[in-house]
C-alpha cells in the first residue's frame, strides 16, 4: 500500500482550512465485491471519510503517509471513548487492534477520564478522524456513526480504516501512480448531495487529490488497500470501477505498516 510522505508547501497551504471526515451513504445499494468491474454499479452505501488536519500542518493520508504525523515506533497509543454503547466500543477495540500484528504499535484503552491520545466519539452520523498524532491536539479525534443497522462487514471496513488514518495513513486513491481517470463532474455531484453535502474544496482533497512525488517515500499503488475509497463506474470516463467494495486490510498496506512501524514479528 502506498505510503508517501509530503513536504510539499503547495499542499500544507492546501489543508491549512481543510476539515476531512467520513460519511456513510445510506439509502443505496452495495457495489459489488469485485476489485475492477466494466459495467456500471449502483450508487448505494458508497463509503466516504473526511481526514481532520491541523490548521497549522499537512494531513498524513491512509495508503500514503506523511513521516511528520506518525507515532515513535514502537509506542503504545492510549485511546478512550466518548459516549458509545458496549457493542460499539468493542467493535472500535476488536478491529483497531486488527493493525497490531503489522505495525509495532500498541493501542491501549483507557478510562473514559483518562488522558488519551486518540479519543473516539460516536456523535453523528459522519465517520472522520484526524492523522496520526495531530489526534493529541484534539477533544475528539474520530468519530462513527454507527446505528442498529450497522452489520459486520462495515464495523470491520470502517474502524480499520479509520484508524489507518489514526497510524498516519492516507487515501490511497491520491497514490501518484493511481492514475484514475475521473470523471469529476459527476464526481462533485455525487459527493456534493446526500449525504455527504461536501464542498468542492473537500471533495478534491478527500477523493481527487493526486500526491506529488516531491519528496515521498511510497510503495506500489494498492487498489485493494482498505484506504481506498470506493470509485463507481460513473466516476470515470472509461466506464470502470476501481475498488468497489474494500472491507480489508490488504497485503499492501501491511507491506506498508510493516515498513514504516517495523518490528512485529
Amino acid at each position: 500500500m502506498k505510503n508517501y510522505f509530503l513536504k510539499s508547501s503547495f499542499l500544507l497551504a492546501l489543508v491549512m482550512t481543510m476539515t476531512i471526515g467520513c460519511k456513510k451513504n445510506v439509502e443505496e445499494t452495495s457495489l459489488d465485491n469485485t476489485d475492477l468491474k466494466t459495467e456500471k454499479t449502483e450508487l448505494d452505501n458508497i463509503f466516504s471519510c473526511k481526514m481532520l488536519v491541523n490548521d497549522d500542518g499537512g494531513p498524513a493520508t491512509e495508503a500514503n503517509g506523511y513521516a511528520s504525523k506518525r507515532w515513535v515506533n514502537g509506542s503504545t497509543v492510549r485511546v478512550r471513548f466518548i459516549g458509545g454503547s458496549t457493542l460499539f466500543r468493542n467493535k472500535v477495540i476488536q478491529y483497531a487492534k486488527s493493525w497490531e500484528p503489522y505495525a509495532n504499535i500498541t493501542f491501549t484503552f483507557v478510562a473514559d477520564n483518562a488522558t488519551a491520545d486518540v479519543k473516539v466519539a460516536f456523535e453523528d452520523d459522519g465517520y472522520w478522524s484526524y492523522i496520526g498524532t495531530d489526534s493529541r491536539r484534539q477533544s475528539t479525534s474520530m468519530n462513527y456513526g454507527f446505528d442498529n443497522t450497522t452489520d459486520e462487514t462495515e464495523f470491520r471496513r470502517v474502524i480499520t480504516h479509520e484508524f489507518g488514518h489514526a497510524l498516519g495513513l492516507e487515501h490511497e486513491q491520491s497514490h501518484p501512480d493511481a492514475n484514475i481517470p475521473w470523471n469529476t463532474q459527476a464526481v462533485y455531484n455525487y459527493y456534493m448531495g446526500f449525504p455527504n453535502y461536501w464542498t468542492k474544496r473537500q471533495i478534491d482533497y478527500n477523493v481527487l487529490s493526486v500526491n506529488s512525488r516531491t519528496g515521498l517515500n511510497f510503495n506500489a499503488y494498492d487498489t485493494k488497500s482498505i484506504m481506498h475509497y470506493p470509485v463507481d463506474a460513473s466516476f470515470t470516463t472509461n466506464n470502470i470501477a476501481i475498488a468497489p467494495n474494500n472491507t480489508t486490510i490488504s497485503q499492501g498496506d501491511i507491506n506498508y505498516v510493516k515498513t514504516y512501524y517495523p518490528g512485529r514479528s
